[in-house]
């Protein structure tokens, strides 16, 4: 009984935590303030540019109430907004799960909710944001303090995925050049390979790039992204870690 509602808190705050993480991921790229409830403007449809009522950003609930429609123009609200909301929620749930309430969970909740962010983004604007880049890294910082109880280990693990992201980038930015939508986009990657090596230890580490490695060659093999059609796969670097971190390798 404890762990069910303990399950249903967590689910709770991961749908709140999402409705704002769908702020982050719509404003973030387009350079608007993510604080408009306080600092700047509140949130508003972008089609008819009406105020969404208080009402209308309760999270999930606010799709059964509106159909997933703008109640003044009727324009269709993008789903990856249902996406972030819903992925933050059952992400919190499984958070719960893996840590219970801990430092831990506070941790991985956090890191989740930046990992949702990034992939809305990647979709939308090819990009990750670096700002949420940080927030992850310095939730990445804290968690292998926490757990190692020292930095060394995280130098070791940081310097190795350095020269992983190195090949990383002569690989599949300058061998197969055109792929990515642009520079910015293989940089975003390589970053987020970076923060791996800090979160993972050196062979969980070396598990996950060789995992990112086979997702890419096979989706070059397929030929699901080319020259003409340039599409975000931000996906390939982040449900590996996703997996490590709730899975680790023995």
């Amino acid at each position: 009984m404890e762990q069910i509602f303990g399950l249903i808190i967590s689910a709770i705050f991961g749908a709140i935590f999402g409705s704002y993480a769908t702020l982050f991921a719509y404003r973030l790229p387009l350079g608007e303030s993510c604080f408009g409830r306080y600092f700047g403007q509140k949130s508003r449809c972008p089609q008819c540019n009406a105020i969404i009522k208080t009402r209308d950003l309760i999270p999930l609930l606010n799709w059964l109430f509106t159909l997933g429609r703008c109640r003044s123009c009727q324009t269709k609200i993008p789903r990856t907004h249902l996406f972030v909301e819903f992925a933050t929620t059952i992400l919190f749930a499984i958070c719960y799960l893996k840590f219970s309430f801990s430092e831990e969970f506070i941790i991985h909740a956090m890191i989740c909710s930046g990992i949702v962010i990034l992939l809305t983004c990647d979709f939308t604007h090819k990009a990750f944001p670096s700002s949420i880049l940080n927030f992850i890294l310095m939730f990445c910082v804290a968690n292998r303090v926490l757990v190692d109880q020292s930095i060394i280990e995280m130098i070791i693990s940081s310097a190795i995925a350095v020269i992983f992201a190195i090949v990383f980038y002569q690989i599949f930015y300058k061998r197969a050049a055109g792929l990515f939508a642009s520079q910015t986009q293989s940089f975003d990657y390589v970053k987020f390979i970076l923060i791996a090596g800090v979160y993972f230890g050196v062979s969980s580490f070396i598990f996950y790039f060789s995992v990112v490695m086979m997702i890419l060659v096979a989706l070059l093999l397929l030929k699901i992204p080319s020259k003409k059609n340039h599409i975000g796969f931000g996906y390939a670097v982040i449900i590996p870690f996703l997996w490590l971190m709730f899975c680790p390798i023995v």
